[in-house]
């Protein structure tokens, strides 16, 4: 994981700088507010009057990266993207009137878990990382501003994956129907993940190399299936077999799980 001194907050105008000391205190994370200081910082935090966004210091061109449900592209895709007949939808099982309890084990961004949500589902989104989470928290603040968004089933909880699953088994709550899982992509020999939002992703949250053990631990705890999004080329998760497999024409997959004991 990115160490904290790689990262600092910074407000972008004096407006938002209560709101920045309060991020500072609640990540743990330095605020700086002299540009001549900036620069020793890989990353920067950035607290703007619209949205938190993180932003590549020192990288020429770098477009900085925030969570954006409201996106035009992200609505083309609820709106255009195939409803319950893409393939998301077919391997949590969204089918008719029957919309899965879902835990998102591995949010990220947070783009799949609104995908389900928008479709229906209800959603915890499980992100390990604070500086992710506040990512995620920011954009679902603004998401729930917007009257029709209102209603989607979509939270978040800050915590590790196989500490709030655990929970759940040890203190017999409600169990979800589906564990989605979809952790960081195996690297290529050739490259690394070439995709901006995912190497940054990667570097700020880590490896997930507690993916195989995240497996069977939800297989312990899901009451229909366990969902793991993967790349066509990667081996499966933890070289466990899936029950049900869907193929996507371009460059994903989802292997499907099912529970050996209820």
């Amino acid at each position: 994981m990115v160490i904290n001194n790689k990262i600092i907050i910074i407000p972008t105008c004096d407006s938002v700088l209560k709101k920045a000391q309060e991020l500072s205190t609640h990540l743990r994370l330095p605020l700086i507010t002299q540009n001549q200081l900036i620069n020793n910082f890989a990353f920067l935090l950035a607290v703007t009057p619209d949205h938190l966004e993180l932003r590549e210091n020192n990288v020429k061109n770098s477009k900085p990266i925030f969570v954006d449900f409201l996106a035009a592209s992200l609505n083309w895709r609820i709106k255009h993207g195939g409803g319950k007949k893409q393939l998301i939808a077919k391997a949590i099982g969204i089918k008719g009137s029957k919309k899965p309890y879902v835990i998102d084990a591995t949010a990220g961004f947070g783009i799949d878990a609104f995908v389900l949500a928008s479709l229906g589902c209800e959603v915890v989104m499980l992100e390990r990382s604070p500086i992710i989470a506040a990512l995620l928290e920011d954009g679902l603040k603004r998401l729930k501003k917007d009257p029709k968004n209102q209603t989607l089933k979509i939270s978040l909880q800050t915590e590790q994956s196989a500490t709030y699953i655990n929970k759940l088994i040890k203190e017999n709550r409600e169990k979800p129907d589906v564990i989605y899982l979809d952790p960081m992509y195996p690297k290529r020999s050739k490259n690394i993940l070439n995709k901006k939002t995912m190497r940054v992703l990667h570097e700020i949250v880590g490896n997930d190399d507690d993916a195989s053990e995240l497996l069977n631990l939800a297989l312990n705890c899901a009451k229909n299936r366990v969902v793991v999004k993967r790349p066509n080329y990667a081996d499966n998760l933890g070289l466990l077999k899936p029950d049900l497999q869907f193929s996507s024409k371009g460059s994903c997959r989802y292997d499907i799980y099912f529970p050996k004991t209820k």
